[in-house]
């Protein structure tokens, strides 16, 4: 299956048809990469058969994060939305690899938007090439959505910070080499960059998950870490915002990595659909098949333009929070349902099969991370009951 279809080039040259031949390229060439390097192990991520590490390495060497990075910090400087394009591809390659690349770019942006001059031209470039993996540590054991709440302190000792806590369900943890890190400072919530390995810097043991096994995911405690006073992100006393402001980012990516997950449930559907016969005919006559196959389609069409949409309000300095959260909301759930309906029509293959109930697992995380769908609902509320008649 072409992760890179003539559906996505229709899109390429309607949303960018000055660079459509360019964009098209480049697109075409990192989905032929992932179909080749990626794809095959994906169910072996998923037992444990094989490490995503390597594989995951040599597609950041591709420059997928280098898209939407500015040429001056060694990337591309092309549109966010054909990054967020090449996150669904990835998706439907392998939903772990996407998450963890997903994760590591809300690094590279969160640097882009408010690090130093120095922080991004000694990080940046070597994240954007894959020199370097990052991490992002925002929540805690006792803190998620809200962040505000987090325990984890930072203290000014000298020319260092001197942080102690720990943050829970992170991606990345133990193979990072950057560590975005949310603390609590005298003038309140901070980010602080903290590089490995560190004595202060401990990772407990890989969380087994229900989905997006893949990607590694652990506890990570700092006792008595320091990290020196130039790696603070930003102003002391706003890691809140910036937090915040990432996460916007990172939920247009969250749902296109959503619309890729859904997209394999259903291309396994149509296939097994044709294939499979009951009552002397394929199961692809039948019209609650046939429903079913119409709904998956025509929601993950409108998944993908949602996020295109936020995609490109963003490119245009428009806000965009609250198109952000309901193209998450909604392409998370949708995958859910797309993934539910593909077990369905494999029947009892699709529950016992692990390379198609995987999908329906590795959707299951992701109403929950980046920001639950509840939390979301709340934003995008406040933001719409805010606006002027």
């Amino acid at each position: 299956m072409p992760l890179y279809s003539s559906e996505h080039r229709r899109l390429t040259e309607f949303y960018h048809p000055e660079k459509h031949e360019e964009f098209s390229g480049l697109l075409s060439s990192l989905g032929e990469y992932m179909e080749k390097e990626l794809s095959p192990l994906s169910p072996r991520f998923d037992t444990g058969e094989a490490k995503m590490g390597p594989a995951r390495k040599g597609l950041l060497g591709q420059g997928i994060c280098q898209i939407s990075v500015p040429a001056e910090y060694g990337g591309l400087g092309l549109p966010f939305s054909l990054y967020a394009n090449a996150i669904e591809m990835l998706g439907t390659s392998d939903a772990s690899t996407a998450l963890s690349v997903e994760i590591h770019n809300a690094v590279i942006e969160g640097l882009l938007k408010f690090g130093s001059p120095a922080q991004k031209k000694e990080s940046v470039q070597a994240l954007a090439s894959g020199e370097r993996l990052a991490s992002f540590c925002l929540t805690e054991p006792t803190s998620g959505s809200d962040s505000r709440a987090m325990a984890t302190s930072a203290v000014r000792d000298g020319g260092d910070y001197v942080i102690d806590g720990s943050k829970m369900f992170i991606t990345n943890a133990g193979e990072a080499d950057t560590y975005m890190v949310f603390a609590r400072t005298a003038k309140g919530p901070s980010c602080l960059l903290v590089g490995a390995p560190n004595p202060g810097l401990k990772f407990g043991a890989d969380i087994r998950k229900l989905g997006m096994r893949g990607s590694r995911t652990s506890e990570v405690s700092f006792s008595g870490c320091r990290t020196p006073a130039a790696n603070l992100v930003g102003e002391e006393g706003k890691g809140a915002d910036y937090a915040h402001s990432i996460l916007h980012g990172a939920r247009i990516v969250v749902a296109a990595l959503n619309v890729g997950i859904a997209r394999l449930a259903y291309e396994k559907s149509i296939a097994y659909a044709k294939e499979r016969k009951a009552f002397g005919e394929p199961i692809a006559g039948f019209q609650l098949i046939r429903e079913k196959i119409a709904d998956m389609k025509t929601s993950i069409s409108a998944a993908r333009l949602l996020y295109l949409h936020a995609a490109l309000l963003r490119e245009r300095g428009l806000d965009y929070a609250s198109e952000a959260s309901q193209a998450k909301v909604f392409a998370t759930e949708m995958s859910l349902k797309v993934c539910d309906d593909a077990i369905q029509i494999h029947g009892g293959y699709g529950y016992t099969t692990d390379d198609l109930h995987r999908h329906w697992r590795d959707a299951r995380l992701l109403t929950i991370g980046e920001g639950t769908s509840e939390v979301l609902r709340m934003l995008i509320a406040s933001r719409e009951l805010a606006k002027s008649l």
